[in-house]
Protein backbone atom coordinates (compact mmCIF):
# COMPACT_ATOMS: atom_id res chain seq x y z
CA UNK A 1 0.00 0.00 0.00
CA UNK A 2 3.04 2.52 0.45
CA UNK A 3 4.42 1.55 -2.26
CA UNK A 4 1.40 2.91 -4.01
CA UNK A 5 1.01 5.54 -2.29
CA UNK A 6 4.85 6.75 -3.40
CA UNK A 7 4.28 6.05 -6.58
CA UNK A 8 1.24 8.47 -6.83
CA UNK A 9 2.83 10.83 -5.23
CA UNK A 10 5.61 10.75 -7.50
CA UNK A 11 3.48 11.42 -10.47
CA UNK A 12 1.70 13.98 -8.91
CA UNK A 13 5.02 16.26 -8.69
CA UNK A 14 6.50 14.96 -11.58
CA UNK A 15 2.97 16.64 -13.53
CA UNK A 16 2.97 19.63 -10.81
CA UNK A 17 6.13 20.58 -11.88
CA UNK A 18 5.43 19.77 -15.66
CA UNK A 19 2.07 22.41 -15.17
CA UNK A 20 4.74 24.75 -14.01
CA UNK A 21 7.07 24.78 -16.94
CA UNK A 22 4.56 24.82 -19.65
CA UNK A 23 3.25 27.97 -18.18
CA UNK A 24 6.77 29.50 -17.46
CA UNK A 25 7.27 28.40 -20.99
CA UNK A 26 4.14 30.00 -22.18
CA UNK A 27 4.79 33.66 -20.62
CA UNK A 28 8.26 33.47 -21.53
CA UNK A 29 7.01 33.28 -25.32
CA UNK A 30 4.69 36.09 -24.39
CA UNK A 31 7.73 38.01 -22.85
CA UNK A 32 9.90 38.04 -25.86
CA UNK A 33 6.54 38.39 -28.22
CA UNK A 34 6.65 42.27 -25.93
CA UNK A 35 10.39 42.78 -26.52
CA UNK A 36 10.39 42.18 -30.11
CA UNK A 37 7.34 44.64 -30.54
CA UNK A 38 8.96 47.30 -28.97
CA UNK A 39 12.26 46.96 -30.56
CA UNK A 40 10.03 47.06 -33.92
CA UNK A 41 8.52 50.12 -32.92
CA UNK A 42 11.52 52.26 -32.34
CA UNK A 43 13.14 51.03 -35.56
CA UNK A 44 9.66 51.33 -37.44
CA UNK A 45 9.47 55.02 -38.28
CA UNK A 46 6.23 54.54 -40.08
CA UNK A 47 5.03 53.27 -36.94
CA UNK A 48 3.19 55.99 -34.92
CA UNK A 49 1.88 54.55 -31.70
CA UNK A 50 2.68 51.28 -29.88
CA UNK A 51 0.23 48.82 -29.44
CA UNK A 52 1.45 46.18 -26.47
CA UNK A 53 -2.10 47.14 -24.66
CA UNK A 54 -2.82 43.18 -24.99
CA UNK A 55 0.50 41.73 -23.06
CA UNK A 56 -0.79 43.51 -20.38
CA UNK A 57 -3.74 42.52 -17.39
CA UNK A 58 -6.09 45.38 -17.15
CA UNK A 59 -4.78 46.19 -13.84
CA UNK A 60 -1.35 45.87 -14.86
CA UNK A 61 1.38 47.87 -12.46
CA UNK A 62 5.24 48.67 -13.40
CA UNK A 63 6.79 48.91 -9.89
CA UNK A 64 10.82 51.18 -10.67
CA UNK A 65 13.07 51.82 -7.63
CA UNK A 66 14.72 55.10 -8.43
CA UNK A 67 17.00 56.91 -5.76
CA UNK A 68 14.65 58.34 -2.88
CA UNK A 69 11.67 56.13 -3.31
CA UNK A 70 13.19 53.05 -1.16
CA UNK A 71 9.25 51.63 -1.48
CA UNK A 72 9.54 52.43 -5.28
CA UNK A 73 7.31 54.13 -7.90
CA UNK A 74 3.82 52.53 -9.39
CA UNK A 75 3.37 52.91 -12.70
CA UNK A 76 -0.26 52.21 -14.19
CA UNK A 77 -0.31 50.29 -17.77
CA UNK A 78 -1.88 53.43 -19.03
CA UNK A 79 1.07 55.54 -18.53
CA UNK A 80 3.49 52.89 -18.62
CA UNK A 81 2.88 52.28 -22.14
CA UNK A 82 2.26 56.28 -22.89
CA UNK A 83 5.81 56.75 -21.53
CA UNK A 84 7.11 54.51 -24.30
CA UNK A 85 5.39 56.60 -27.00
CA UNK A 86 6.33 59.53 -25.54
CA UNK A 87 9.86 58.49 -25.97
CA UNK A 88 9.47 58.06 -29.47
CA UNK A 89 8.26 61.52 -29.92
CA UNK A 90 10.82 63.19 -28.00
CA UNK A 91 13.62 61.53 -30.18
CA UNK A 92 14.61 58.77 -28.03
CA UNK A 93 14.86 55.42 -29.16
CA UNK A 94 15.38 52.00 -27.22
CA UNK A 95 16.85 49.01 -28.16
CA UNK A 96 16.69 45.74 -25.81
CA UNK A 97 19.74 44.09 -27.30
CA UNK A 98 20.35 40.76 -24.77
CA UNK A 99 18.39 39.12 -22.27
CA UNK A 100 18.88 36.31 -20.10
CA UNK A 101 15.78 34.54 -18.85
CA UNK A 102 15.16 32.61 -15.83
CA UNK A 103 11.99 30.65 -14.40
CA UNK A 104 10.77 32.32 -11.47
CA UNK A 105 10.05 31.26 -8.10
CA UNK A 106 7.00 31.54 -5.80
CA UNK A 107 8.43 33.09 -2.67
CA UNK A 108 6.39 31.32 -0.34
CA UNK A 109 7.28 27.45 -1.51
CA UNK A 110 10.53 28.23 -3.47
CA UNK A 111 8.97 26.31 -6.40
CA UNK A 112 8.70 27.46 -10.14
CA UNK A 113 5.45 29.22 -10.70
CA UNK A 114 5.46 30.60 -14.35
CA UNK A 115 7.12 34.22 -13.44
CA UNK A 116 9.90 35.66 -15.77
CA UNK A 117 13.03 36.71 -14.31
CA UNK A 118 14.93 38.90 -16.89
CA UNK A 119 18.59 40.50 -16.97
CA UNK A 120 18.76 42.89 -19.78
CA UNK A 121 20.81 44.94 -21.48
CA UNK A 122 19.79 47.86 -23.38
CA UNK A 123 20.59 50.92 -25.65
CA UNK A 124 19.20 54.48 -25.35
CA UNK A 125 19.90 56.81 -27.91
CA UNK A 126 19.19 60.19 -28.80
CA UNK A 127 20.58 61.22 -32.57
CA UNK A 128 24.03 59.29 -32.45
CA UNK A 129 24.18 59.42 -29.07
CA UNK A 130 23.87 56.59 -26.96
CA UNK A 131 23.67 55.06 -22.93
CA UNK A 132 23.86 51.55 -22.60
CA UNK A 133 21.99 50.24 -19.50
CA UNK A 134 21.51 46.99 -17.88
CA UNK A 135 18.72 46.02 -15.52
CA UNK A 136 16.74 43.26 -14.08
CA UNK A 137 13.85 42.61 -13.95
CA UNK A 138 10.87 40.06 -12.08
CA UNK A 139 7.59 39.80 -14.25
CA UNK A 140 4.52 38.02 -13.44
CA UNK A 141 1.19 37.02 -15.01
CA UNK A 142 -2.33 36.20 -14.64
CA UNK A 143 -4.15 33.95 -17.01
CA UNK A 144 -1.25 34.63 -19.95
CA UNK A 145 -1.06 38.82 -19.46
CA UNK A 146 1.37 40.18 -18.02
CA UNK A 147 -0.02 41.32 -14.39
CA UNK A 148 3.52 43.10 -13.12
CA UNK A 149 7.01 44.00 -13.62
CA UNK A 150 9.30 45.05 -10.87
CA UNK A 151 12.59 46.51 -12.34
CA UNK A 152 15.64 47.54 -10.84
CA UNK A 153 18.01 49.55 -13.06
CA UNK A 154 20.73 52.95 -12.63
CA UNK A 155 17.71 54.97 -13.38
CA UNK A 156 19.31 57.99 -12.19
CA UNK A 157 22.84 57.54 -14.04
CA UNK A 158 20.42 56.68 -17.27
CA UNK A 159 18.79 60.48 -16.81
CA UNK A 160 22.08 62.17 -16.01
CA UNK A 161 23.80 60.65 -19.19
CA UNK A 162 20.72 61.47 -21.36
CA UNK A 163 20.55 65.05 -19.87
CA UNK A 164 23.82 65.85 -20.92
CA UNK A 165 23.11 65.01 -24.58
CA UNK A 166 20.14 67.67 -24.41
CA UNK A 167 21.93 70.57 -23.31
Amino acid sequence: MSKIFFVFFCIFILFSCNNAENEYDKNLNCFKNLIEDINVYFIDSTLEVLQISDYYAEDFVFHSYPAGNKKGIETTKTDYIQAFNQMKKNGVSINIVHSIYLPGIDEKSHQIDGSVRVYYGAILSIDTNIVEFSAYQTVNFDQGKISEIWEWADYGGVKAKLNSFVK
